[in-house]
């Protein structure tokens, strides 16, 4: 059963179906699926060795601004190894170095840690959802084509394990990034929920939510590159369930 939020609806999938064929006739064309090689790869972190060299990225993109925070996240936190949880590594081809990562945390087996400040609207509890932690982009890459490739490991991921709804606690400007993907305030209004976040050093966080089932015909209806690029290219190189023996 998946949850209705305001201003997030919940999907009928005929009803779904029949929503995207009427606007592609609407803008009388068929945007073709094709694969596209990526300079880099994502996968879910499966050893120590790969968990380190993602905090070794962790405590420089975190301790750019907050050099106590960046000291700590130079060594994995416990909620690395929560249950319903995973990391994520981008790797250059290149050079094999990490050039991004993120977690998911999903409350299949506990709270997500936004749940720990807030008290989500009541629509989406008791329901599954998802939470995206600790996004940390090396800036001497591309950090806006790895941003937008670490976004769609976590809509896929999602997607797979029939998350409808992705939620989010970012600080200026990232919110504005989250906001231009499709990110929503959590509480439905239209202005942005500032809280401070105590897994963050009490910064304030906007909390933002993504309808990851129906903001595909929004990017589709509103021309967004997302479209494309999430829903109609297919990468080889974001293994999000790769076999273990890959690691």
């Amino acid at each position: 059963m998946f949850a209705e939020v305001p201003g997030a609806a919940v999907l009928n999938p005929v009803a779904r179906v029949d929503e995207v064929s009427s606007l592609q006739r609407k803008n009388n064309k068929q945007t073709q699926l094709v694969a596209q090689e990526l300079p880099i790869t994502i996968r879910i972190v499966r050893t120590p060795e790969q968990l380190q060299r993602v905090c070794e990225l962790r405590s420089t993109a975190y301790g750019h601004r907050n050099p106590a925070l960046g000291q700590t996240l130079s060594q994995p936190e416990s909620a690395d190894f929560d249950p319903g949880t995973v990391v994520l590594i981008a790797e250059s081809k290149s050079s094999g170095e990490v050039v991004g990562t993120l977690r998911i945390h999903t409350n299949l087996f506990q709270p997500v840690p936004m749940e720990g400040v807030i008290d989500l609207p009541p629509p989406l509890q008791g329901q599954l959802v998802a939470e995206a932690c600790r996004f940390s982009v090396r800036g001497s890459f591309n950090s806006p084509f790895v941003r937008l490739a670490l976004f769609k490991a976590i809509y896929l991921y999602c997607y797979a394990n029939q998350v409808q709804f992705l939620l989010c606690g970012a600080r200026k400007p990232l919110n504005e990034i989250y906001k231009s993907l499709g990110f929503v305030p959590l509480n439905g209004a239209t202005e942005e929920w500032w809280v401070p976040v105590s897994y963050a050093s009490n910064l304030p966080h906007s909390m933002l939510m993504l309808d990851v089932l129906r903001v595909d015909s929004h990017w589709f209806e509103t021309g967004h590159p997302c479209y494309q690029f999430v829903r109609r290219t297919y990468h080889p190189d974001i293994q999000m369930f790769s076999a273990a023996s890959s690691a």
